[in-house]
């Protein structure tokens, strides 16, 4: 098969670029979602710990096992890249409002919580971060954003519910889970 570098044609005519990953390196949806990526690690390695030792060295597996995914689909497939979508004028504004209103949320959710309920901060902090990818979807043009930011804020919902009404190792159960479901739905998208 012939790789084909640079975009052919034009307009609606264009022919993507086909390409690895690692290739493309410098382009947003690469290195972009190795941010989320590294996100999802991180509440998976977090928060397994809070859970009994067979379930804890699953969901290590399970992690490791998502991080390959997602590092064969983003990284090393071979793949279309069509030419981005412009983003929207205000995108830059957009992120920093957005990341700065996920650390609000969670100082907020930190002093609601108080002594008392603090580990089921995960909770709060899967829910800011999924609330947080929601204004991306449009200033990125990027649907993921949307489905990435309304399952997180699901799943933070369903944490709190029940870290705060049954166990907060439901918490930690749920902020694991959503880890793993970071790296899956970005490689998925990864086309």
């Amino acid at each position: 098969m012939e790789r084909v570098l640079t975009t052919t044609g034009a307009g609606a005519d264009a022919r993507p670029v086909v390409a690895r990953g690692v290739e493309r390196a410098y382009d947003p949806r690469v290195w972009g979602s190795a941010v989320g990526a590294a996100g999802g690690c991180v509440f998976v390695l977090a928060n397994r710990g809070s859970l009994a030792a067979p379930v804890a060295v699953l969901a290590l597996v399970a992690c490791v096992a998502a991080l390959a995914f997602y590092v064969w689909r983003v990284w090393w497939r071979r793949r279309p890249f069509p030419e981005p979508e412009p983003v929207g004028r205000w995108a830059g504004l957009v992120y920093l409002a957005s990341v700065a209103g996920m650390l609000v949320v969670v100082r907020l959710g930190r002093l609601a919580l108080g002594e008392d309920h603090a580990d089921v901060l995960p909770g709060v902090i899967v829910l800011a971060v999924g609330l947080h990818f929601l204004p991306f979807a449009r200033a990125f043009r990027t649907p993921l954003f949307a489905r990435l930011g309304l399952v997180m804020a699901g799943l933070g919902v369903v944490a709190l519910v029940l870290g705060l009404l049954w166990t907060p190792v439901a918490t930690a159960a749920v902020a694991v889970l959503t880890g793993l479901t970071m790296l899956v739905l970005i490689g998925r998208a990864a086309g």
